[in-house]
């Protein structure tokens, strides 16, 4: 797992083989951003807004972060762009090449974008309160929970999110979504990352060579990242409020 590199603050153009990492810190979106967001959100989205309870002023950060970054890329003003989703769920742009995937959670929004390659990000807080044995005995891969159970509780935690989160960006990339099943999905995690894929998971699991990376932002939060290009690809994170703000 890498520690969170040197924020860009400028664009680069996007090229093949590449990955392109957004990072909002929504502690840092402020009323001005806000403002933005409002004015660039669909209906839908303006919908979805109201109903959170906890959480709203994160969903529109992450909103005007896939907006203001898409239309970058896209030349497009933000609020023209306009989002389809696959039969599983998975947003993308019709007509366009670009493929992207958005992830959120607490503090954070982490959008990463390619030319073309099938992409999936998480980004998770570690939350020791939760019952993490017993969601893995339950969902993880066999092999994972016993090696889980094998570490002292206090590397417990890290070690259980750093699974989730790859198993979301591989369940995300593909666009099957969690009910492909956690389980199907056997990771590991030294000397590098690898992942056992049962055979009972469709093709798309199957019709490309995968690349992992994992990061540790700031505050012990965790990214995860899958990537289907031919060979590792370049990496390049971009400060979202500094660019587009």
């Amino acid at each position: 797992m890498d520690l969170l590199p040197k924020l860009l603050s400028h664009p680069q153009p996007l090229t093949t083989g590449a990955a392109h990492l957004w990072l909002l810190d929504a502690g840092r979106f402020q009323e001005k951003h806000l403002n933005q967001a409002l004015d660039v959100m669909g209906i839908d989205e303006h919908e979805r807004a109201q109903k959170f309870v906890r959480g709203k002023h994160e969903y529109i950060a992450s909103r005007w972060l896939l907006r203001s970054a898409l239309s970058r890329y896209l030349q497009q003003p933000p609020h023209a762009l306009k989002f389809a989703r696959h039969e599983k769920g998975k947003p993308y742009i019709p007509g366009q090449k670009i493929q992207f995937n958005l992830s959120h959670s607490g503090r954070w929004a982490v959008l990463t974008i390619t030319s073309g390659a099938a992409v999936g990000v998480d980004v998770e807080e570690g939350k020791s309160s939760r019952d993490l044995t017993g969601i893995a005995a339950n969902y993880y891969h066999t092999e994972e929970f016993l090696r889980l159970q094998e570490l002292q509780p206090e590397e417990q935690t890290l070690y259980f999110y750093q699974l989730w989160t790859l198993k979301e960006a591989l369940l995300k990339a593909t666009g099957a979504g969690i009910s492909a099943g956690l389980e199907n999905l056997n990771f590991s995690i030294e000397p590098e990352i690898s992942v056992e894929i049962s055979p009972s998971l469709p093709a798309e699991f199957f019709a490309n060579k995968w690349h992992f990376h994992q990061w540790q932002l700031p505050d012990a939060s965790l990214c995860a990242l899958a990537t289907s290009c031919a060979n590792k690809p370049a990496i390049h994170w971009f400060d979202a409020i500094n660019i587009a703000g």
